[in-house]
């Protein structure tokens, strides 16, 4: 049995963490901290943190076990070796780390997670240091609540005899506080780079898809396995918009622009829920509103591309016959106005991304044999705008300008943006299989003929993969 377990439950409206184990103080400690780093934070960091936390006391409690004892050495050197534990595990080259791998079957963190995990587990020791400093101090002025450290101002003049239990917690300053008293204050990263540089290149398989962007060939295949109109229009909704999931989940009704006498003005808008917090909770709770996440946007318009514009505008159509029907049956009318719902009784799903998600990945592994989620969609959406969007200005050039591209995204860094719209790797080979072409070629030859010869043996070989493949098929 682990030391320490979480659960999941909310204070004053905002999702957060409780933290289960013997040390009652510990536990305190960790819930405000938590709840603090809820207020400032989203979901997903306050989720991430929690649990990095979690296992770094898991470890460090590991530690204390299989050597009878935290002493201040055996501290600094468990904290040393952390890193190393969360990378290699059970194979660590660090003794401590490797004896609590075994034990607890720690899984290996990437180079960005560590990032993440570091900030959340530094974040909790200093709040930690803080809160025994404050118990100290406690104890020297004679004022004691019933609880070990209490979040609650304390009023001048009122002292109390301490509880036996809060006698030993300060004797011992706690568990966690007791190793943390003395030692260090940060676990230090070493030897992993926090965030290795993402590739700009896209190496695609010939449907243009790889482990990121969904292959856009298979993407009307994949719309159209839909099981019901409403993952109909989700899919196709996303394929056409790039948009995220949980902007797709908070979509209202009226953000869908239709123009009866100019069908060609039909547009999709995307809200920031936190800016109409005021309006979206007459429908859902306080509780659902804080856990959707939601990285804001630098425009609220979309672009929309084909051919997954037009399917989404006819399966918009019959889903919408379709509510209207369904409502008729059960009798009770849809008062909210988000246009995804529940199958079942019709209500609002702004936070239902597992379940959503599920009903995708079944579908895209049945047709792309690989596992996907909803942010494929958007990186197949900016590959395709990089490179193979006809240019509005130029309708014989394909591929937008990366600027264009993250106000289409709605980025507001221009970096974001360049993890998502990569460029064609194959397209970028012609180019240097150009020029590797014209220094062994004659003088005479230019780099625009050679790269006319090189592109149309390219294109002799496409033809002859699309012959294979319809013999396959």
């Amino acid at each position: 049995m682990k030391f320490a377990e979480l659960i999941e439950t909310t204070r004053n409206g905002l999702p957060t963490y409780r933290l289960i184990c013997p040390d009652q103080s510990l536990s305190k400690c960790f819930d405000e901290w938590a709840y603090q780093i809820a207020r400032k934070r989203k979901v997903k960091s306050l989720k991430a943190y929690a649990f990095a936390v979690k296992k770094l006391l898991n470890y460090l409690n590991k530690v204390d076990v299989l050597h009878g004892g935290l002493t201040a050495i055996l501290l600094k050197d468990a904290l040393d070796a952390y890193e190393s534990y969360l990378v290699y595990g059970a194979k660590s080259e660090s003794v401590i780390a490797r004896s609590v791998a075994k034990v607890l079957d720690c899984k290996s963190l990437s180079g960005s997670s560590i990032g993440v995990h570091f900030a959340g587990v530094n974040s909790f020791l200093v709040a930690s240091e803080a809160a025994r400093e404050g118990l100290i101090e406690l104890q020297s002025s004679g004022y004691i609540s019933e609880v070990p450290i209490s979040p609650l101002p304390l009023t001048e003049g009122r002292s109390e005899d301490a509880t036996t239990k809060v006698q030993y917690a300060i004797k011992s300053k706690s568990w966690f506080a007791g190793c943390v008293a003395g030692g260090a204050r940060r676990v230090k990263r070493t030897r992993l780079s926090a965030v290795s540089k993402p590739s700009t290149l896209a190496y695609t398989d010939n449907a243009g898809g790889d482990d990121k962007a969904f292959p856009i060939d298979k993407c009307m295949e994949l719309i159209n396995s839909a099981s019901c109109l409403r993952d109909a229009v989700l899919w196709s909704l996303l394929a056409a918009s790039g948009g995220r999931i949980s902007e797709a989940l908070t979509l209202q009704l009226e953000d869908i622009i239709i123009d009866v006498d100019n069908p060609s003005g039909k547009k999709v808008l995307i809200i920031d829920p936190a800016s109409r917090r005021n309006v979206l909770s007459k429908y859902v709770s306080e509780r659902t509103l804080n856990n959707v996440t939601h990285k804001g946007r630098a425009t609220t318009a979309t672009y929309l591309i084909e051919p997954f514009a037009s399917v989404f505008w006819v399966y918009l159509n019959e889903y919408m016959e379709e509510q209207r029907a369904q409502e008729k049956a059960r009798h009770q009318p849809v008062f909210h106005r988000f246009l995804f719902r529940n199958l079942r009784n019709g209500k609002p799903i702004p936070a239902s991304y597992q379940t959503v998600w599920a009903r995708f990945n079944a579908a895209a592994i049945k047709v792309t044999g690989q596992s996907y989620g909803f942010h494929s969609l958007r990186h197949m959406y900016a590959y395709y705008l990089l490179n193979h969007c006809p240019s509005p200005a130029n309708p014989k050039k394909f591929g937008l300008d990366l600027k264009v591209v993250q106000h289409l995204m709605g980025h507001k860094s221009i970096k974001s943006t360049e993890r998502y719209a990569r460029r064609d790797a194959k397209m970028l080979d012609a180019t240097f299989a150009a020029i590797n072409m014209l220094r062994m070629s004659a003088s005479n030859y230019s780099v625009s003929t050679v790269q006319i010869m090189h592109l149309e043996n390219e294109v002799e070989q496409l033809r002859e993969e699309l012959k294979k493949g319809r013999e396959n098929d």
